[in-house]
């Protein structure tokens, strides 16, 4: 039973029944953690209580393991990310390849740019106008290699990016998302290729597919913009020879998924976001924007081989680059 406490960390600090049956534990173990007193309700789920969290530590130790400590949380955000993990491990096997994770992983975004810069929405339509900005223009003359032609170059990297950003007084800001995932294929092949020493967010040689927990829609397309220039920094400082085309002249797919609880929720998001067209890719392509939902997972009664077979029959198009 004690064991059961090692899934509470960091990154997963609130459990339920279904998420512990996912998981593989007996969801029976729940109520008899939380009589004894190491669990208390939180957020629709289960965290620890400090009587846990001690028991948690010295469970870790004596069983060699770490234990990182456990930070500030919102149990019910927590919860459905635990949630959204679980049921996508299970939505695909992998074939060949090596599945990486994150949960609630942040990124640095520069320059850091408000709504009225990012976008503009004007008779229905969305336009994304970050390309004007100064500071982009800046970026875009300092780092002017990009592309498969870029390969040979050493890349600038962050040492670079810095260095501009205090001459041009650029700030940060955060783009954040539910889960990461780093889908990397053919795993034998891919790994005797060379590492790249810029490529800090270890986007090289993998599918990147960014899942966001799809609210309102100004939200969604501030987090679409931001993503735009992750992407920018991404193709001309940290990895400008392979930020779209792998060591194997391959397409990396970089795909935004929106996810919602149910699916009538995603069919009314798609059904916004699908209006404004092609401009919600343009400025990035090549971007995917696909939907799923925490409903359509959970009906997925067998996992797909591969991270296309999910992507082509599993999910809800929103934007595609080769058909847009």
């Amino acid at each position: 039973m004690e064991r059961a406490l090692l899934l509470f960390e960091d990154k997963f600090p609130c459990w339920d029944e279904e998420t512990f049956v996912l998981a593989g534990e007996n969801l029976l173990l729940l109520g008899k953690l939380e009589a004894a007193g190491l669990l208390a309700r939180a957020g629709g789920g289960y965290v620890l209580t400090k009587a846990g969290e001690k028991l948690r530590r010295k469970t870790a130790e004596q069983s060699c393991l770490p234990a990182s400590d456990i930070g500030p949380f919102v149990p019910e955000e927590a919860l459905w990310r635990n949630r959204l993990y679980l049921l996508m491990e299970h939505a695909f096997i992998g074939q060949y390849g090596i599945k990486e994770y994150t949960v609630d992983e942040r990124f640095p975004v520069i320059p850091a740019l408000a709504r009225d810069e990012l976008w503009v929405r004007e008779n229905g339509t969305v336009s994304y106008i970050w390309q004007e900005h100064p500071l982009v223009r800046s970026l875009i003359e300092r780092f002017p290699k990009w592309g498969v032609a870029a390969r040979g170059c050493a890349a600038p990297g962050q040492a670079a990016l810095d260095d501009w950003a205090r001459e041009s007084g650029a700030f940060t800001q955060e783009l954040r998302f539910d889960l990461m995932l780093r889908s990397r294929y053919d795993f034998d092949l891919y790994r005797k290729s060379q590492q790249e020493p810029t490529d800090r967010f270890k986007l090289k040689d993998a599918d990147r597919l960014f899942f966001h927990r799809a609210r309102s829609t100004n939200e969604t397309l501030d987090l679409i913009g931001r993503l735009h220039l992750f992407l920018l920094a991404n193709r001309r400082v940290y990895i400008p020879g392979y930020a779209d085309i792998d060591s194997q002249q391959q397409e990396n797919w970089t795909m935004l998924v929106l996810a919602t609880d149910g699916e009538k929720e995603l069919e009314e998001t798609a059904s916004v976001l699908r209006g404004f067209g092609s401009a919600l890719i343009d400025p990035a392509r090549p971007l995917f924007i696909v939907g799923t939902s925490i409903e359509r997972l959970r009906m997925q009664n067998r996992p797909e081989y591969t991270v296309y077979d999910w992507f082509c029959d599993r999910t809800v198009h929103i934007a595609r680059p080769d058909n847009a």
